[in-house]
């Protein structure tokens, strides 16, 4: 499952959660998920959830900030067990790096262990620090072998 979270808030009083993956069947169960978990009455019309899908690149995720975030940079991306392939390293780091807001913008990403995967996380990590971003390693779980770290550009 290679879905992630972005929020973006324009303003305090608003805010906005776009959950995405790139997998069109996934997308089904997302949307599906969300709908069944949303109030029936909601006094707060100041949040949205939203599904879209989005691919990983540069062109694709460019094409994704102008329609879907209409160019509004996002505060926070979280994703959670992405890593299957080394391929999909450079395109991450593309999508990041065109959808995260430069100033005070975080990625958290939570890295697991995979047996079947050839991808460490030093992959990951020298790619990320190409890529322009620091990190800092903030959970670590040795025995279920996930590993969280906080992204920002430096």
């Amino acid at each position: 499952d290679e879905s992630h979270v972005e929020t973006s808030s324009s303003d305090e009083s608003t805010s906005e959660v776009c959950i995405t993956d790139g997998d069109s069947d996934a997308l089904v169960h997302l949307r599906d998920n969300i709908e069944r978990n949303r109030p029936t009455t909601t006094t707060d019309s100041t949040s949205k959830v939203s599904c879209h899908q989005l691919i990983w690149g540069k062109d694709s995720s460019q094409k994704f900030l102008q329609h879907i975030a209409h160019n509004q940079k996002y505060h926070v991306l979280l994703a959670s067990d992405i890593i299957y392939s080394a391929v999909i390293v450079q395109p991450l780091w593309e999508t990041v790096q065109t959808l995260l807001e430069k100033e005070g913008g975080v990625f958290i990403m939570a890295y697991a262990r995979r047996k079947k995967v050839p991808v460490s996380i030093d992959l990951v990590l020298e790619t990320a620090v190409e890529w322009g971003f620091g990190y800092e390693l903030v959970k670590e779980d040795l025995e279920d072998g996930i590993w969280v770290y906080e992204f920002r550009f430096r």
